[in-house]
């Protein structure tokens, strides 16, 4: 027996707007309907998302995921009408199947249009206070997310302008503002980048923080790096404190993923210099590693050597789970001769190197055996 006709549009409904709109445009590609077919024969038909989302039911066992809340409450309770359906449904006439597509679709608009309005309606006003509450802030962050225009969405964000710096350091109004920078445009931003700057001292306590360090990280990988580059000036300033610290070695790697090659060159500089006592540091072999992937070919060479001065610095790092991958590039980098000499260090101490999996890894990958250094 098959799903009543009525059923289908409010399956439909449910399905994203793009696959809807691709849908309604095949249609329109089909060649009309002849008068020869008048009257028109009814044969069974479902669209294909319809059948998609009928396999997807079949498949899921019983374990649903995220999307299965967003069917509507009949397709929920009765997941069979929705495999009735696929199976087959009065074909509806092509002018009228196109008709239905296209009405459903405008609801479908209409309804995310309603519902942006409603959300952004209901944090009006009240921006900061919700956003320092652990359900306000979601309300806050659902109301960017739906906002229609980026006018919408600065007008929402002008709320937080005079409390950038109470937000960055909040548990919860921080949340808010990683919204902003994923939903607005770089330009949007800017409000963020001049509070962080303005007080001095507090861009490197914010990559420091567990909270505040998402938004400086969030900052240089949205923000085209003139737009950031005071940020960027004052990371390097602090470069040798934040390379060993929890939260600023995190921020020092999306710096080195995406700023300037001038700012990527004096970086390069000064972890070279520190190179060593980055290596011995639980922190620094991510740093290092990061370094080696963006730097020149020259500067990689300089960075590997650096390390390689110490044998035992690089069979801690070898031994680590943030290190270990840096000793992989620095043998990639390094000639030969030099390549044969480190083999014959860290043979010397195989049995530690061993007693890790890590270790392990660098040892079976690189050749190292035991009397190799003998």
């Amino acid at each position: 027996t098959h799903a009543p006709v009525e059923f289908v549009p409010a399956v439909l409904a449910s399905l994203p707007h793009r696959e809807m709109s691709s849908m309604a445009a095949s249609r329109s590609r089909s060649p009309p309907c002849s008068s020869s077919d008048t009257p028109r024969e009814f044969k069974p038909w479902a669209p294909r998302p319809l059948r998609s989302l009928a396999a997807r039911l079949d498949t899921s066992a019983g374990q649903f995921d995220s999307w299965y809340a967003y069917l509507p409450l009949s397709a929920q309770q009765q997941p069979a009408l929705v495999t009735a359906a696929a199976a087959g449904v009065p074909k509806i006439p092509q002018d009228d199947r196109l008709t239905s597509l296209e009405s459903t679709s405008t609801s479908c608009s209409t309804a995310v249009g309603d519902d942006a309005r409603s959300a952004s309606s209901s944090v009006i006003g009240q921006v900061w206070e919700l956003s320092q509450d652990p359900r306000g802030c979601r309300r806050v962050q659902e109301a960017l997310e739906l906002a229609a225009t980026e006018q919408d969405r600065r007008i929402l964000a002008t709320e937080l302008h005079r409390h950038v710096l109470q937000a960055v350091f909040c548990p919860y109004a921080n949340y808010v503002l990683q919204k902003c920078i994923c939903t607005m445009q770089p330009e949007s931003l800017q409000f963020i980048i001049d509070a962080l700057v303005q007080k001095e001292g507090c861009v490197v306590r914010a990559a420091k923080h567990r909270y505040a360090c998402r938004i400086v990280q969030h900052l240089l990988r949205v923000c085209p790096p003139p737009q950031v580059s005071s940020i960027a000036a004052k990371l390097l300033e602090a470069a040798d404190t934040l390379a060993r610290h929890a939260y600023g070695s995190f921020v020092l790697q999306r710096l080195v993923e995406f700023c300037t090659e001038d700012q990527l060159y004096r970086l390069v500089r000064g972890i070279e210099q520190n190179a060593m006592s980055l290596g011995r540091s639980a922190l620094g072999g991510s740093l290092l590693e990061a370094a080696m992937v963006r730097a020149a070919p020259h500067d990689r060479v300089w960075i590997a050597r650096a390390v390689a001065q110490d044998p035992l610095t690089l069979l801690s790092m070898a031994r680590a789970k943030k290190g270990h991958g840096f000793v992989f590039l620095a043998f990639e980098n390094l000639p030969e001769h030099e390549q044969q000499h480190l083999r014959a260090a860290l043979a010397q101490h195989l049995d530690k190197l061993m007693a890790t999996k890590f270790g392990r890894q660098v040892a079976a990958q690189l050749g190292i055996a035991q009397g190799q250094g003998q």
